[in-house]
């Protein structure tokens, strides 16, 4: 596992904090969470892009609890 450090404004700070506690979720969890989604997202808009399906298995039925 690997330790990196990240910086944000104050009042950006506040907000991850906020939208972390709501979602029951540590920060650390949120952000791993919040850094996944983004990264799932980008390959998909690319893998679009050129025509085709990004189907991803990360391992939870639903880890969002946004499948409907």
């Amino acid at each position: 596992m690997s330790v990196f450090t990240v910086r944000i404004p104050d009042e950006l700070d506040a907000d991850v904090r906020k939208a972390a506690a709501d979602s029951g979720l540590s920060l650390n969890a949120y952000m791993i969470r919040t850094l996944r989604r983004q990264m799932v997202k980008e390959a998909a808009e690319a893998q679009a892009a050129v025509g085709g399906v990004l189907l991803v298995d990360t391992g939870d039925a639903d880890p969002a609890g946004d499948i409907r």
